[in-house]
């Protein structure tokens, strides 16, 4: 009786053992909450806050570097839109300075004829005295470029540079074309200094011979751009030479000066 009253109190005490166990894991793993995992719940929230954080100033800065890539694009682009207007700039002045573009201006217009009324009236004198020659237009070009002219044209040929203006037998050449009278000399400048200076040149010579010339000034003349190659083999720009002071490689010394005793 005794035997089994003790094994019904060991029963019940290890049941109620293992209930109170049982229970204990209940509140531990089904929601009951202590310090350490309090803690590490709020280092977790603390965390997600942070990244979340971060995530926006991400953001923040994305756009502010768009907004700065187009502002450097729109940059950019306003200096090569400024470098290209610039070189086309320096480009075509080039080509108006070197005759390569039709051009415009106030000027001079001269024309120069043969004497045919000379040379009828006077049929056994040099048939040479009536005609205009190519040193005649080369002494007028030269009056012009003298007081000024800035673009100069025979019967259309453009002067330039490397212009050729010369005699192959009884025919006047310029820039490899054939020139005829009349002769037509247009000239863009200050129209009242050329016409002082080329009145007391060559053109007065055949004014007194009784040349049928013309000399009258215009408001606006009109001159061809050159038609020609302007094509340069040889010449080419020089190599800079060293700065005053600068050593020349050349290693010499105040010995190398001679003797002024």
């Amino acid at each position: 009786m005794n035997r089994n009253k003790l094994s019904m109190t060991l029963s019940i005490s290890l049941i109620c053992f293992i209930i109170g166990m049982l229970f204990a894991l209940y509140n531990r793993y089904s929601g009951g909450e202590t310090p350490d995992s309090n803690a590490f719940s709020e280092r977790m929230d603390n965390l997600v806050s942070t990244i979340s954080d971060l995530e926006q100033e991400i953001n923040a800065y994305e756009g502010q570097i768009e907004s700065y890539r187009q502002e450097l694009a729109e940059i950019e682009s306003y200096h090569q839109t400024s470098s290209v207007q610039l070189m086309q700039e320096e480009l075509h002045m080039a080509k108006l300075r070197a005759g390569l573009t039709q051009v415009s201006g106030p000027g001079l217009r001269l024309v120069l004829e043969d004497n045919t009324l000379g040379q009828r009236e006077s049929p056994h004198a040099d048939p040479n005295q009536f005609i205009i020659h190519y040193e005649d237009l080369l002494s007028i070009v030269a009056d012009l470029k003298a007081a000024g002219a800035e673009a100069i044209a025979i019967n259309d040929q453009r002067l330039v540079t490397n212009s050729e203006l010369r005699c192959v037998g009884n025919v006047i050449m310029v820039n490899t074309s054939r020139v005829a009278p009349p002769f037509i000399i247009q000239a863009i400048g200050n129209a009242a200094i050329m016409g002082d200076m080329v009145s007391y040149g060559r053109y007065d010579y055949l004014l007194l011979n009784h040349f049928p010339i013309s000399m009258t000034q215009e408001e606006e003349v009109i001159l061809p751009a050159y038609k020609g190659d302007l094509q340069f083999t040889y010449i080419h720009e020089p190599e800079e030479e060293p700065a005053e002071g600068e050593d020349d490689g050349g290693g010499g010394s105040s010995e190398d000066l001679p003797s002024l005793g």
